[in-house]
């Protein structure tokens, strides 16, 4: 069961990313700006972070197609850009995991990277319509507010369940 604990955490919450970007839909209160949760790909990053590379580009490549095949018109974006990305910012060393405050502010540095590579490759391609002022004071700065608040709270235990499965991992291998 512990294996696959954090799969289904990221799975949860995926849906609950679903759920919350529609409660807070900017057309429904008449708000211009856009709240867009990346929680899974802090989950990931932190992944990265605590349980190696391997693991964080893994669940990166695997919930990228799932945001693929449901929230882009363009597949493959989020697979690319995800997997990447986590690759990148999966610094698995003592002294990002010991010091929880740089492993928050990297995961939002991933964040940051994220969103701007999503929006360039949108822009590119045409499909995105929106000014880079209209994009970072509508979007990015609300959602990077929002995504800052959620990982300053989830950090502590998210560390302390990497830490949790890494303890519990350990005991099986020995049995």
């Amino acid at each position: 069961m512990i294996r696959y604990l954090l799969f289904i955490i990221l799975f949860v919450l995926f849906l609950i990313e679903g759920t919350v970007f529609q409660i807070f839909a900017p057309d429904q209160y008449g708000v211009s700006y856009l709240f867009i949760p990346r929680w899974v790909f802090l989950v990931i990053i932190f992944t990265g972070i605590y349980r190696g590379r391997g693991a964080g580009t893994l669940y990166a490549v695997i919930f990228g197609v799932l945001y693929d095949v449901i929230y882009s018109s363009v597949l493959g974006i989020y697979t690319f850009s995800m997997g990447l990305i986590a690759y990148l910012f999966s610094i698995s060393i003592p002294f990002f995991q010991r010091n929880l405050t740089v492993a928050i502010l990297t995961s939002l540095a991933a964040i940051t990277l994220l969103d701007y590579f999503i929006y360039g490759m949108m822009l590119i391609i045409g499909l995105a319509s929106i000014s880079h002022e209209e994009f970072l004071t509508g979007r990015f700065i609300p959602s990077f507010l929002m995504n800052a608040l959620v990982i300053i709270i989830l950090a502590y235990p998210l560390r302390k369940l990497f830490y949790f499965i890494k303890r519990r991992s350990e005991e099986n291998d020995k049995l």
